[in-house]
């Protein structure tokens, strides 16, 4: 009923939102006092709610709702607008079930049964003296850690004596890991007690640049509010950091952050050298920034399509490389060897095209779609506890101190500290890519064949 009073249609995630809300204990309490619902913008996440807090309002005596946002101004147009729709509901004024005021920025609505729901700013300023049944915190992301502390010492004590109290916290991902929305996301992803959670977020090793997983995590697309063809203009204009964020709810990045979780790293790993196939392999290098130090690695897919990555070396400088690769490209017909065609890279590569006798044509330059793909690859295998790699204190290091960054449309591979050399781990992802679109067939040989 509420929600045609605002003449919206609970979606499916609409009717989500309302089931967590609504949840009961057997005694009529809620089962969550508290509740986060994290959804992508456009996706009716702020109007089910309101539709689920009016619906109340409509059918519970008395029942008190206090509503802010990022800021105060923002506060009372979400109240206005609310407002508004409910006066074109019942354009009668003389039969209208509620009293709609607006005066010098306060705003409420009053109920013909008692009810009220009111806004104020983001401040604990704006609840003392106050009491409440539901508390609503929306664009909570948009809060710093400092407000959000305040906000919270000020809001909580107004449910303290109401049997039916809530506090909803709601939004997109903040830009930091910190501050009330953050740290309510992080307590309901660990399961904890009275707390309800909605989250539509992508894990870190997802690809959004996959349309297949915007139908799997943005509910404005899959209920079919929102077309295909919106969410590529907005990918194509907001850069994949930003849409990532907006629409697909992508966790806080920074590079201090590591990309890849340790446990999920640990899972396949193995204690010796890896064998190698016979062929269907590809190998890729990579220089360190500085130049301090270069890697060279191998990737391949079994015939079951598990994934595998091996270090065939890592050294100090890159002077060394040349004459390296220069001899894996002779000694292995076919090989292909690939590299991010920056910096040092391209050094080496226009080295051994110098280099006589040697085949080049195996050498392949990646496009930097090409290496943010490798890096989807592999951060995907890894979640999914697929990828098989030896024990190697190189690429453990690499692992353990690889950040994710982002360059216009791309997810790549970064360092956590600037001294860190993540070579291996580059040189790895990229091997990965160029494997991925091999067949496979033959024996298998052992890694030393190709070790020179």
């Amino acid at each position: 009923m509420a929600a045609e009073k605002m003449n919206i249609f609970l979606f499916p995630q609409g009717e989500q939102v309302a089931s967590l809300l609504e949840a009961k204990n057997e005694d009529g309490t809620p089962l969550y006092p508290a509740a986060v619902i994290m959804m992508g913008r456009r996706a009716t996440k702020t109007s089910s709610i309101q539709a689920t807090l009016l619906g109340r309002c409509l059918t519970i005596p008395g029942y008190r709702i206090i509503s802010t946002a990022q800021n105060g101004s923002m506060a009372s147009q979400f109240l206005a607008e609310l407002g508004s729709t409910l006066e074109s509901t019942w354009p009668d004024e003389n039969s209208r079930p509620f009293k709609f005021y607006k005066s010098n920025g306060n705003i409420r609505i009053v109920f013909e049964n008692g009810s009220q729901w009111k806004c104020t700013k983001p401040l604990a300023d704006g609840f003392r003296g106050s009491y409440a049944d539901c508390i609503l915190i929306d664009e909570a992301g948009e809060l710093d850690p400092k407000t959000s502390e305040d906000l919270v010492a000020g809001a909580l004590p107004v449910l303290a004596t109401r049997p039916n109290a809530q506090i909803i916290i709601t939004g997109t991902p903040p830009k930091v890991r910190d501050g009330i929305l953050w740290d309510y996301l992080q307590a309901g992803r660990k399961g904890t007690d009275e707390l309800g959670i909605l989250d539509y977020s992508m894990r870190p090793d997802q690809d959004a640049t996959d349309e297949s997983l915007w139908w799997e995590i943005y509910p404005g697309l899959s209920s079919g509010l929102v077309k295909l063809s919106f969410l590529r203009k907005a990918f194509e204009t907001q850069g994949l950091l930003s849409f990532s964020r907006e629409f697909l709810c992508l966790d806080p990045v920074a590079a201090s952050i590591r990309a890849i979780p340790e446990e999920d790293w640990l899972a396949t790993q193995v204690e010796n050298l890896l064998e190698l196939p016979k062929d269907n392999y590809a190998v890729a290098f990579d220089i360190a920034q500085d130049g301090s130090s270069a890697a060279v690695a191998v990737a391949w897919y079994t015939s079951d399509g598990q994934p595998h990555v091996q270090v065939l070396q890592h050294k100090a400088s890159f002077s060394w490389m040349p004459m390296y690769l220069g001899k894996l490209l002779t000694s292995q017909k076919g090989l292909e060897v690939g590299f991010d065609s920056i910096g040092n890279n391209l050094s080496v590569f226009q080295t051994i095209q110098r280099m006589k006798q040697v085949p080049k044509q195996g050498l392949r330059a990646m496009t930097m779609k090409e290496v943010s793909s490798g890096v989807a690859l592999m951060t995907s295998h890894i979640s999914d506890h697929a990828l098989v790699h030896a024990k190697d204190p190189s690429l453990d290091t690499a692992a353990a101190e690889v950040a994710f960054r982002y360059v216009s449309d791309s997810r790549l591979f970064g360092r956590r500290q600037s001294s860190t050399d993540i070579s291996p781990l580059i040189a790895a992802s990229n091997a990965l890519f160029l494997a991925a679109g091999k067949s496979h067939s033959g024996a298998y040989k052992k890694r030393q064949v190709i070790l020179l």
